[in-house]
């Protein structure tokens, strides 16, 4: 029985079994995986070909557009080098693309109609034909599934072909629900790549999927064993460099994170260099906020400090993307949130001013939001309500393509400066349940790939306002929740531990105390709460 046929207890199964493949055979494996894909194009661009199809896997996608560019030069007549143009194109778990993207791959594929290929090659230019059949963001979601279908059917049709399997996989991540918390779609795609991983287990497409499969609570440790493995068969990747960090910082695993995520901005400098860039290359600022994430946790205020510097320094990049915006707006808020600093967040800018920042406002919302706790929590309350008529705003300019998660998101940020206002107004009955309501909003919905965790969790203000307000039992408790879903969190070890002390359970309250300095031993020792 194909493996899109079982149940998610042999899935589960099968995604288990992966990791034991890969703890068996990719850690003897350094040399990199070539991706081997026939195909009827001439023989002096399946090289070049095969390159591209291996940096695709792992979304390297400015340099695989290049090279499958370049085959089309030498071979004009090489139709699936046009698919691989498109696929470029596209970037399934990241953000849609725009009108523009969606008009260049219909162009490229439309010129595949008249040559020579294979039964298998037209399958495939056949499926990503009805993901780029309109240029209309709002019909995303339907393009998406259209594709995963008609891939299903690639893939039950040359079942001996892992790169019908793989990219079968990855339209089922594309698709899935981020409110599922089954994972059923998930887990359906981790058994393909296994299937995949167990012939071919240095394969960077079934090295990096299975991290995007696991990458959630209580999953992550699936995919440790592929995270340990991937930067090693993908050294000329930026964005393989990177993906180690999703499961390390799903894992609490704060040292290995800082490690992978320096690896990649080292890496995203020297792609910057070597190929030539108007401006940093964008994986390296997907990663800055990784690194600052993890930085920030093991409370090292000075070196976050820095890098937020270096952020600063970045006038430019290749594009002008989500990712960019994200770290842009994140990080800043990161460091002042993170550390506290409730006055420094207040006056927090958006920056850089020239970004267009219109483009965004979801990410532009991320400023808003720290302006807005920042005020509240240091007592301005004509200030936070300023923000949280802003947010308002932004939540009323977000188009239909946008994201759920981010929808959701934005709503979440405008419910957590609202209840912290109605806290300094008094109203503490409304403000608990406001803070409460917002922290169930978050937690139903699963993060977007492009961000190690929420700026500032939701349930962690929520247990923050309940200790301000001596319910340090429940505080406990919700402290404690955070940390399953993001262990080690060093403002959740704290205020756990300063919330056992208030409950009087002393033991308790060493125990946090003591993970958290731990955890912190070459950070800031005037970091606030930790001595």
């Amino acid at each position: 029985m194909p493996y899109g046929q079982s149940v998610n207890r042999r899935l589960l199964a099968g995604a288990l079994a992966l990791s034991a493949v890969f703890s068996a055979g990719c850690a003897k494996r350094q040399d990199v995986y070539r991706v081997q894909f026939e195909n009827s194009c001439s023989a002096d661009v399946q090289a070049t070909f095969a390159q591209a199809l291996t940096l695709l896997h792992s979304f390297e996608y400015p340099e695989a557009s290049k090279l499958f560019g370049k085959a089309v030069a030498r071979d004009p007549s090489c139709a699936i080098a046009r698919w691989g143009a498109a696929m470029t194109l596209w970037h399934p778990l990241w953000a849609p693309p725009s009108p523009a993207e969606l008009e260049e791959g219909a162009r490229l594929l439309a010129e595949t109609r008249g040559l020579k290929m294979t039964p298998r090659e037209a399958a495939y230019i056949d499926a990503l034909g009805v993901f780029f059949a309109s240029a209309d963001p709002a019909t995303h979601g339907a393009r998406a599934r259209a594709y995963e279908d008609k891939m299903n059917r690639v893939y039950r049709a040359y079942l001996d072909d892992p790169e019908a399997t793989l990219f079968y996989a990855l339209s089922l991540l594309a698709t899935a629900d981020p409110r599922d918390k089954t994972y059923a779609q998930q887990f359906k795609a981790a058994a393909l790549i296994n299937w995949v991983g167990d012939a071919h287990p240095a394969h960077p497409g079934v090295l990096h999927y299975t991290i995007h499969a696991f990458d959630y609570p209580g999953l992550a440790h699936l995919a440790l064993p592929a995270a340990l493995a991937y930067a090693k068969a993908a050294p000329d990747s930026a964005h393989a460099q990177h993906m180690p960090s999703h499961i390390f910082t799903r894992l609490g695993m704060c040292e290995q994170t800082i490690a992978s995520s320096r690896d990649s901005i080292r890496s995203a400098a020297e792609y910057t260099e070597r190929a030539g860039l108007a401006g940093q290359y964008d994986e390296g600022l997907h990663s800055m906020d990784y690194l600052m994430y993890a930085l920030l946790q093991t409370a090292r205020d000075d070196e976050a400090a820095q890098l937020l510097d270096a952020l600063g320094d970045i006038e430019k990049t290749n594009v002008d993307n989500f990712k960019v915006a994200f770290t842009y707006a994140s990080s800043p808020a990161r460091y002042a949130l993170e550390r506290r600093q409730w006055k420094e967040a207040k006056e927090l800018p958006l920056a850089p001013a020239t970004f267009p920042w219109n483009d965004f406002p979801w990410a532009q919302s991320i400023n808003n939001f720290a302006r807005g706790i920042g005020a509240a929590r240091s007592g301005d309350l004509d200030a936070a309500r300023r923000e949280l008529a802003t947010l308002q705003d932004l939540k009323g300019k977000l188009s239909d393509a946008t994201p759920p998660y981010w929808r959701e998101e934005v709503q979440v940020q405008i419910d957590e400066v609202r209840s912290w206002i109605l806290l300094g107004e008094g109203k503490t009955g409304e403000a608990l349940e406001a803070a409460l309501a917002a922290a169930e909003r978050e937690d139903a919905v699963d993060k977007h790939p492009v961000t190690p965790g929420e700026v500032l969790p939701a349930r962690e203000l929520y247990a923050d306002m309940l200790r301000e307000e001596g319910l340090n039992a429940e505080a406990l408790q919700q402290y404690e929740l955070v940390m399953q879903g993001s262990p080690n969190r060093l403002n959740a070890l704290l205020g756990a531990a300063y919330a056992a002390k208030g409950a009087g359970e002393a033991a308790v309250a060493d125990d946090y105390f003591e993970r958290a300095r731990i955890q912190a031993k070459d950070g800031d020792r005037n970091r606030a709460g930790l001595y």
